[in-house]
C-alpha cells in the first residue's frame, strides 16, 4: 500500500510471492511511504532499500510482520543511482554479515541468533550511521543486540 501526504492510499502488490512490485507514483520526491507485508517479522530486504535509496517519489518504506513486528526506513539524502544504491547496501549488508561472525566466533553472540534475520537489522544500523536512512524497529531487544555488533 502507498500512502501519500495528504492521506489518500493506493493499494497494489499480490502478483509476485516474494517481490513487491510498487509502481511508479507521480508525486513529489520523497512523498510517499510504501507499507508492506514480511510475513516472517524481518527488517528490511536488500530490495526494500534499493527501491528506497533509488525512487524519487518515495521517501520512507515499513515492514510489518504477522506477529507485530515492525520496522521503518526513511531516505535521508535525495535518490541515489542504482550503481550507488547497490555499492551502499551491498557493502553494508557485507559488513553486517561479517560483524556477526566475528561476534559468533568470539562467542559473544550465539548462531541461533544470528539466524532470524539479524544482519538485515545490522546493515540498516550502518546505513543510518553513514547518514543514508533513518532506521527505526519496534523492538528494541533486537535494536540492543544489533548495536553490540557494531561497538
Amino acid at each position: 500500500m502507498a500512502v501519500f501526504e495528504d492521506g489518500t492510499t493506493v493499494s497494489f502488490g499480490g502478483e509476485y510471492e516474494n517481490r513487491l512490485d510498487v509502481p511508479e507514483f507521480d508525486a513529489p520526491q520523497g512523498s510517499v511511504t510504501i507499507h508492506h507485508n514480511h510475513p516472517s517479522g524481518d527488517s528490511f530486504s536488500r530490495a526494500d532499500i534499493r527501491l528506497l535509496l533509488e525512487r524519487r517519489d518515495i521517501g520512507r518504506v515499513d515492514a510489518h510482520g504477522h506477529a507485530g513486528g515492525w520496522a521503518s526506513c526513511e531516505r535521508v539524502v535525495g535518490p541515489a543511482s542504482k550503481i550507488v544504491s547497490l555499492t551502499l547496501i551491498q557493502d553494508a549488508a557485507s559488513r553486517a554479515n561479517r560483524l556477526i561472525e566475528q561476534a559468533i566466533s568470539r562467542k559473544r553472540l550465539e548462531a541461533d541468533a544470528a539466524e532470524a534475520g539479524l544482519w538485515q537489522v545490522v546493515m540498516a544500523l550502518i546505513l543510518e550511521s553513514e547518514g543514508v536512512i533513518r532506521y527505526a524497529l519496534n523492538s528494541e531487544s533486537v535494536k540492543e543486540m544489533a548495536r553490540k555488533i557494531l561497538k
